[in-house]
């Protein structure tokens, strides 16, 4: 599974560098990245989903967007983490 930045305004190479800068979060923290949107997805629904794992799908967003975007936060409003 590949990431992406999705309602994103940035060029196709920022969202690539921060979509990679993102996957590579979530593995550091030793979680797959469909494990994690899974966790991040069930938290959504209310249902039962792993703490750990949905924090570094929201860490990796944050990753994502500052990658992508640096300290420009007026651009990053509708950007979000999702799969490509």
């Amino acid at each position: 599974m590949k990431l992406t930045l999705v309602d994103s305004t940035a060029s196709q190479e920022d969202i690539a560098a921060g979509a990679a800068a993102a996957e590579a979060l979530i593995q550091k923290r030793g979680f797959s990245i469909e494990f994690a949107y899974r966790a991040v997805m069930a938290r959504t629904e209310r249902k039962l989903f792993n703490r750990d794992a949905a924090k570094a799908w929201d860490d990796a967003e944050d990753e994502a967007i500052r990658v992508c975007y640096g300290d420009a936060d007026d651009q990053t409003d509708d950007a979000v983490l999702g799969l490509a």
